[in-house]
């Protein structure tokens, strides 16, 4: 197993397109998002790993060798590196050939299956008004708003870092919106791993301002931010128990 360095992770998209629908692979692949990458060979790889703070995926068919010495790789360090930040847990998305070996490939770890959906949508030609609810209103997440003291800013700073690796990443790679009630920021919206016509979404609402339609406004401005700059191509990972929100309609 190797460590394939930055120049070399276009060799990685022959193994990419089964989990096309994770942006986050085009992003790791074209020097956009910070990753580890193991392979089992540089040359024409088979097998692949990705890891990026606390996430995980598996790439390609198993192969012997590489299922065989990936654990050792991770608690030689990356598993430490969760219980310093008092971890427990890292998520793991798979191309299904991984499906029958990963008790192998991970011995001795619990497994649990949360199933997730994805949703896709071209955003180009239609309208994206707001429409809040009295005593909200919407703002852009800029360099001076997260440079305020506003209420919950502490967690919209997180969730700028989550998927980027600064603020200042975020600020120059991404764009978001938020609702406001007041000085207390209560829900937001952020765009993830702009990629061409292509992004994703992260939504939070702080939960007592939940139920109120929030998040679908703040996804509304990101969205229409999105079509003015040319990126029509939305896309939302979702935990499939979360009726509500798969259900909301924009």
């Amino acid at each position: 197993m190797s460590l394939l360095a930055p120049e070399h992770y276009d060799k990685l998209m022959p193994l990419v397109d089964p989990l096309d629908y994770h942006l986050t692979l085009r992003s790791i692949i074209q020097g956009k998002t910070s990753a580890s990458v193991y392979v089992d060979r540089v040359q024409n790889p088979q097998a692949a790993f990705l890891w990026n703070k606390g996430k995980a995926w598996l790439l390609g068919s198993p192969v012997d060798s590489f299922n065989d010495s990936l654990m050792d790789t991770l608690e030689g360090g990356y598993f430490q590196i969760l219980r310093e930040h008092e971890a427990d847990y890292f998520r793991l998305h798979y191309d299904e050939k991984w499906g029958s070996v990963l008790d192998r490939v991970f011995p001795g770890l619990k497994r649990e299956e949360y199933p997730r959906s994805y949703y896709h949508m071209d955003a180009g030609g239609k309208k994206w008004d707001m429409n809040l609810p009295p005593g909200y209103r919407v703002v852009e997440i800029d360099e001076a708003l997260l440079a305020s003291e506003h209420g919950n800013l502490d967690r919209v700073r997180d969730e700028t870092v989550s998927e980027r690796d600064s603020v200042e990443d975020f600020l120059e790679s991404s764009f978001g919106y938020a609702a406001m009630e007041s000085d207390e920021i209560v829900s937001w919206c952020m765009s993830e791993y702009n990629m061409g016509d292509r992004c994703e979404l992260g939504i939070a609402t702080i939960e007592r301002h939940q139920r109120k339609g929030l998040a679908t406004q703040v996804a509304r401005a990101v969205i229409g931010h999105a079509v003015r700059q040319g990126v029509h191509g939305i896309g939302w990972h979702c935990w499939k128990n979360n009726e509500p929100a798969c259900t909301r309609a924009l």
